[in-house]
């Protein structure tokens, strides 16, 4: 399957926009002397983010030495010898005075030594101005800011993370002598698909969810803990448990092995890792990925020889109320905590929180840690009636998760089954991250998707879009985020052609361009 604007994990957008704590900057050296960098300030770095901060090296020139104006030393005046006097016989010997030619010799040792003391400095200040740049730790140090300051982009701009599950470099950074990623095409279960399958069940609640008091959070869990699972991807081979790139968790659905997980948690890929899965009883299996969906981040995955695995037992999201408790079940820092129970209440339903897909979410205080991603969201009637996915991670925010609903979950899961992806999505065929808002005003626009790469035989692979292009409109319809442009795209069937707005910062203008969709597979 092919989803464009992959991304490994998803933004929200809270009403209050948060500002960042910046890290103090770094004290300047002492004792140098910057001297103005005169190269264009700008950091290109986007795979697929972009970035306009300002970044410089501080450069130290060394200056030669001062030297102090040396004077030449002057002769001593000649003093006239006197005739020798006799003392007074009860007069004290009188002390002879000192040459004035000793002055003119205190004048040359201060004046040498203000030479000499200069000179070290000079020496000190070359030396660690060379120490500086030798073996490119100068330019080094450049980069590892910049590495600093796109981690320090992310919450700015996709500000809820909830994963563990996210590899190192979770935006696809070109990074210089960074390896390339092993591909793992024995991951792809696009085999494992089952055209007749009938489809997730939503049981209601029950009849006497009301007056029974063995509706509680304890029996709950006992009904659905069988069902958690650990996911393990590893970017070479499966190996312990400790050196997986990430973990997080998942809910068993067939006794033969289909299970959900987020799409986030494989990086929206079915060749991204080997991956392991170990049920709740501490069995290891191999498994595949069936589907996926980044524009919900649901994914299938299919353990290799499975059955007789206790399926877990779904709910109807839509007959949730506020104020319900709820639970999540799943390994909150992996699978060292498998099998943890959190609990909360339904916060608020509907909630359309992240600019990164087009899931309208259940809120809840129930505690969501990296590691519960893909996990079950639980009510006490031990019905699965969502999916952990994310969390506002911030020191202004607490208690505020989120979670895919399962009226929701059951139609991308059931089309994931059945085809490997989504029937009827159509795609335009390209990667890319959403505009700053210092890039919208830079360019006066009111914003747009910054085009990373182009799709090979894609709609937009026609020779006129190009890399670094802002797409602002689709149809006369404004796009700000990737959110926008999914809700607009879940209007047309494949075949159709639409009408993309652009603007090209290089020329400053703005242009359009007809596509074809094609079906998003």
């Amino acid at each position: 399957m092919s989803n464009e604007f992959e991304q490994e994990y998803f933004g929200f957008e809270p009403q209050k926009p948060i500002t960042e704590k910046q890290p103090a900057p770094e004290a300047a050296p002492p004792q140098r002397t910057p001297v103005p960098d005169t190269a264009p300030q700008e950091a290109q770095s986007f795979n697929p983010i972009r970035h306009t901060a300002v970044y410089s090296d501080n450069r130290f020139e060394q200056q030669p030495p001062q030297r102090a104006p040396q004077r030449a030393p002057q002769a001593a005046p000649e003093i006239a010898a006197a005739p020798p006097v006799e003392p007074a016989p009860d007069a004290k010997p009188q002390k002879a005075p000192e040459a004035k030619a000793n002055t003119a010799l205190v004048i040359v040792v201060i004046v040498m030594s203000l030479l000499l003391c200069a000179g070290m400095f000079g020496i000190l200040a070359y030396s660690v101005f060379q120490s500086n740049d030798a073996d490119g730790k100068g330019s080094q140090k450049t980069q590892d800011s910049q590495t600093s300051r796109r981690s320090q982009d992310a919450p700015d701009r996709d500000f809820i993370i909830s994963t563990p599950d996210e590899p190192q470099n979770p935006f696809n950074f070109q990074i210089e002598d960074q390896p390339q990623a092993k591909e793992h095409p024995e991951s792809d279960y696009s085999d494992q698909i089952d055209k007749n399958y009938a489809g997730l069940t939503l049981a209601p609640k029950p009849e006497d969810a009301q007056t029974n008091p063995a509706y509680t959070a304890e029996n709950a869990y006992q009904a659905t803990a069988a069902s958690v699972v650990s996911v393990l991807c590893y970017e070479n081979e499966i190996g312990d448990n400790k050196s997986a790139t990430s973990q997080g968790s998942g809910t068993i659905i067939s006794e033969d092995g289909y299970l959900i997980t987020n799409s986030h948690v494989v990086s929206n890929s079915k060749t991204a890792y080997a991956i392991k899965v170990v049920t709740a009883d501490g069995k290891e299996y191999t498994a595949g990925v069936v589907g996926c969906d980044s524009r919900t981040d649901l994914a299938v995955l299919k353990l290799k020889d499975a059955k007789g695995l206790k399926a877990a037992t779904f709910g109807d999201s839509d007959e949730l109320q506020l104020g319900e408790d709820m639970l999540i079940i799943g390994n909150p820092g992996g699978i060292d905590y498998q099998n943890s129970l959190t609990k909360g209440v339904v916060s608020a339903i509907n909630r359309d929180a992240s600019n990164k897909n087009i899931a309208k979410y259940i809120q809840t205080d129930a505690a969501i840690n990296p590691g519960n991603s893909g996990g079950p969201a639980v009510n006490l009637y031990g019905q699965v009636i969502g999916v952990a996915s994310a969390k506002i991670s911030n020191e202004q925010y607490e208690g505020m998760g989120f979670c895919i609903p399962s009226s929701q979950t059951k139609k991308i899961v059931d089309s994931l089954i059945r085809n490997g992806y989504v029937e009827g999505r159509v795609r335009i065929g390209i990667t890319g991250i959403a505009a700053t808002s210092a890039e919208a005003k830079k360019y006066n626009i009111s914003g747009g998707i910054v085009i990373e790469s182009i799709s090979l035989g894609g709609p937009c692979d026609n020779g006129t879009l190009k890399p670094g292009d802002v797409i602002t409109a689709l149809d006369g319809k404004p796009i700000a985020s990737f959110s926008d442009i999914y809700e607009i795209l879940e209007s047309y069937k494949p075949g159709e052609k639409a009408t993309l707005s652009y603007y090209r910062p290089d020329v400053g203008k703005s242009f359009e361009t007809e596509i074809e969709l094609q079906e998003d597979r």
